[in-house]
């Protein structure tokens, strides 16, 4: 663990950097190390892209931890988060999880003070990241609220390196559900979408022993990138309490839970069209005081003073009368073809529905690939099942779209076959990566 001060004339903890994030157990715990000391005001942490400054700018003096953020170009950012963000973030995750979801999905938040939705957590995904800060953060917080003499995590903490699937997850799950019960707490953790797919829709033995194991959490957070509908449904008929995330680096993680705002954040869509949709604002205590430059500046975008405080988003949204939003795609994702406006997530989302494709194509992510005639051109990449001829990608995709109800225009001229879609992060699409490939075939 490396301690850097920040100079005299600047007053404050001073800032840990763990050492490279490498998945084995000595470095997860060395994060979640950094991440206590953080949370006991003794130190700031350090996650960003490049070194800490020698002096941190003017408004952000507070920032207790700070972590990468990247758009959909994939370019780096540094958001700098303050310790009060965190906790509210904590804190209204915990009371949420206390009141549990109705039937109907809604949520009715404890009181505030609620200590029963603080729990044990199994954490699955890399601390580099703010989803998985978070939640070591959140064991953390458990044991400050409960008065426990260590974070309510595993012991010892799981080796995440290697392939995950539903072997691995036993492996890890087993041990923490049984510390977890012998601490008399509720067992949470989280996951990505293509984690909770591999356990639902898994076929064989051991995939079915994940589920059983899957059931017995209290919670299994589900976000970063969106979810298909049949794996939710597919959980949520299997009787595992999955709940819908939505978030990011700029609100100190998950802010919406199962398409509704944590408590005290507010929800709203920026100069909607006839349809409700527009740019979706968000106003809450859990945001992040700025952005920090590599050259040690302080960077605003998208922030407004309030109070409340706000941001906004990159994403196009919709708030349904009830509250319950709709995240559509990011803004500028659009694809331009012909004069006409395209989301890919439209497209994305009719592969991913397709009758006719549900045994051929795993995944698949839309680009507009710069075209002379039309502006961009539509064309899609494709993860396949097995014994499929990649060379009819293209036939296999436009043909079926063509029975749906997405407009001609919509449907993708060509399609690649790859054999992994690019990701980034803690699995998103990295759009950027994508487009690249599709552009080199």
């Amino acid at each position: 663990m490396t301690r850097s001060d920040t100079g005299a004339e600047e007053a404050g903890p001073p800032w840990l950097v763990p050492p490279r994030y490498d998945a084995s157990a000595a470095s997860l715990a060395a994060h979640s190390a950094a991440i206590g000391e953080m949370l006991a005001g003794r130190a700031r942490l350090w996650l960003g892209p490049f070194a800490p400054p020698a002096r941190l700018p003017a408004g952000l003096e507070d920032a207790a931890l700070v972590v990468p953020t990247s758009g959909s170009t994939g370019n780096a950012k540094a958001v700098a988060l303050g310790l009060d963000a965190l906790l509210a973030s904590q804190d209204a995750t915990a009371r949420l999880l206390a009141a549990g979801p109705d039937l109907d999905g809604s949520v009715a938040p404890g009181p505030a003070g609620d200590a029963r939705g603080h729990g044990f957590w199994l954490p699955l995904l890399p601390p580099t990241h703010i989803a998985g800060v978070q939640v070591l953060a959140r064991a953390h917080r458990t044991a400050q609220v409960l008065g426990l003499s260590s974070a309510a995590l595993p012991d010892p903490l799981g080796d995440l390196r290697g392939h995950f699937d539903a072997a691995a997850f036993a492996r890890l799950a087993e041990p923490a559900l049984d510390q977890a019960a012998r601490a008399g707490l509720p067992a949470l953790t989280s996951l990505v979408p293509t984690q909770l797919t591999r356990i639902v829709t898994g076929s064989t033995g051991a995939d079915a022993r994940a589920r059983s194991l899957l059931r017995r959490f209290a919670a299994v957070l589900v976000g970063g990138a969106a979810t298909a509908p049949d794996v939710l449904a597919r959980a949520r008929a299997q009787r595992i309490a999955v709940r819908t995330t939505y978030g990011s680096s700029e609100t100190a993680g998950g802010c919406v839970y199962d398409r509704r705002p944590l408590p005290g954040v507010a929800l709203e869509i920026d100069r909607p069209d006839p349809d409700g949709a527009g740019r979706l604002r968000i106003l809450s205590p859990t945001l992040a005081l700025g952005y920090l430059t590599a050259d040690g500046d302080r960077d605003d975008s998208g922030f407004s003073p309030g109070p409340p405080r706000a941001v906004l988003t990159s994403d196009l949204a919709e708030l349904s009368a009830d509250g319950h939003l709709t995240v559509l795609g990011r803004a500028d994702d659009v694809i331009t073809t012909g004069g006409r406006k395209v989301l890919p997530q439209d497209v994305e989302r009719a592969i991913d529905r397709s009758l006719m494709l549900r045994d051929m194509v795993r995944a698949a992510v839309v680009v507009g690939v710069p075209d002379p005639e039309w502006g961009q051109r539509i064309e899609a990449l494709v993860t396949l099942e097995e014994g499929l001829d990649p060379a009819e990608a293209t036939s296999l995709v436009r043909s079926a779209l063509r029975t749906s109800e997405l407009p001609a225009h919509m449907i993708p001229k060509r399609v690649h076959a790859v054999p992994e879609l690019p990701l980034r992060g803690i699995g998103k699409i990295d759009r950027a990566a994508a487009l690249r490939l599709a552009v080199g075939r």
